[in-house]
């Protein structure tokens, strides 16, 4: 079977869409029974996990010489399906072509601009809430990452459950734990991260409560100098909170550099920031699955989440939970953290189990065997 791939997500810096579409591939590639054709709009990616017979990498080139994801998606991909004889369409996020020539299917990692539009700008709503429904309602197939997420599929669209696919997500194949001494030590030192810290990755948006996060941190140095705190992550709340006016104000009461925000990091450093982090957060109002979670907890440690959508089924029994994401609350969690070393080794020992739940082995080879077991 020939199987059409949007890979744009694969382009530039990877986010987390373009991390799970990695991760299919890197088992996909093993299939030789089946042809994958990864469609790019501005550059096909150079990666060694893309060098594969059953691999065929091709970039659309708009005749019109400009760039656009619309143009892309809707008019020269059911183009390019069509002209390579493509058997079977996969989208790894929201969006399908308006018109597609052959039987398709998208994922959906969560739905979050249905429950909670006043989250979203204009622009967004009508690109989300309208082609994705719309998306969602054609595709011959949904795939979703949690029970939560399905739920809420089938709540707001009013579609099939039997048509809807959980695949769990998992930490990267490529993870691995850092143990070189001295990479940690420069990676920390190129961020000037001299002391402990406590972890926070994740694109901000408002429902994820940093503002919350920086004030409980700014009590918390008070009384634990020892600790700073690394937010990872670009801004897009909406309406805009100025995070970096709010650290920088942090700091100044401090009197030193407690917290640190980045846009974005390399993988290697992510892998040492996770490597030689204490403690990890992730809160949010809605989540379709919540990766940083359980990232965290293959590195061995404790995480402080949200008592919430899918972070309720991520997280089960093997994390802090908060339930109202308060300063007062997020507070005492990360207090009980630091000052309580037998409950941190608990709550570590928990994660390590909680983690055998999820593989991306287990992803692929579920997402594929419905792809291909779709009646034609």
């Amino acid at each position: 079977m020939k199987i059409g791939i949007d890979a744009r997500t694969l382009e530039g810096q990877k986010t987390g869409i373009g991390r799970y579409l990695s991760n299919l591939l890197k088992f996909w590639k093993k299939n030789k029974n089946n042809e994958f054709h990864l469609y790019f709009k501005d550059e096909i990616l150079q990666d060694n996990f893309l060098k594969s017979d059953n691999f065929k990498l091709k970039l659309l080139k708009n005749p019109f010489g400009f760039s656009s994801n619309f143009f892309f998606q809707h008019f020269l991909l059911p183009y390019y399906l069509k002209k390579d004889k493509i058997n079977f369409f996969f989208s790894p996020f929201y969006l399908k072509p308006l018109y597609c020539p052959v039987q398709s299917s998208i994922v959906l990692h969560d739905i979050s601009y249905e429950a909670h539009p006043e989250w979203f700008d204009f622009k967004s709503q009508i690109i989300l809430r309208k082609l994705s429904k719309y998306s969602a309602k054609t595709a011959d197939k949904i795939f979703t990452v949690s029970n939560y997420s399905k739920e809420e599929i089938v709540k707001y669209y009013k579609i099939n459950p039997e048509k809807i696919t959980v695949t769990n997500l998992s930490p990267d194949d490529s993870f691995i734990k850092m143990i070189d001494e001295g990479k940690i030590k420069a990676v920390k030192e190129k961020y000037n991260l001299k002391k402990k810290f406590v972890l926070c990755v994740g694109s901000m948006f408002n429902r994820r409560h940093v503002p919350e996060i920086i004030e409980v941190f700014e009590k918390i140095n008070r009384k634990y100098k020892d600790y700073q705190l690394l937010i990872i992550g670009k801004n897009h709340t909406y309406p805009l909170i100025d995070i970096n006016k709010q650290i920088k104000t942090a700091n100044k009461n401090l009197g030193q550099n407690a917290i640190v925000h980045l846009d974005f990091v390399s993988e290697e450093e992510l892998l040492v920031f996770y490597s030689s982090s204490e403690v990890n957060i992730y809160l949010s109002d809605y989540e379709g699955f919540g990766l940083p979670v359980i990232e965290a907890q293959f590195f061995g440690k404790p995480v402080i989440t949200s008592y919430n959508s899918s972070l309720i089924e991520v997280g089960d029994n093997s994390v802090e939970f908060v339930k109202n994401n308060t300063v007062e609350e997020i507070y005492n969690s990360l207090n009980k953290i630091i000052s309580d070393e037998n409950y941190k080794l608990d709550l570590i020992r928990r994660g390590n189990e909680n983690i055998k739940r999820f593989g991306w082995e287990r992803c692929a080879d579920e997402t594929l065997e419905k792809i291909l077991n779709i009646e034609y």
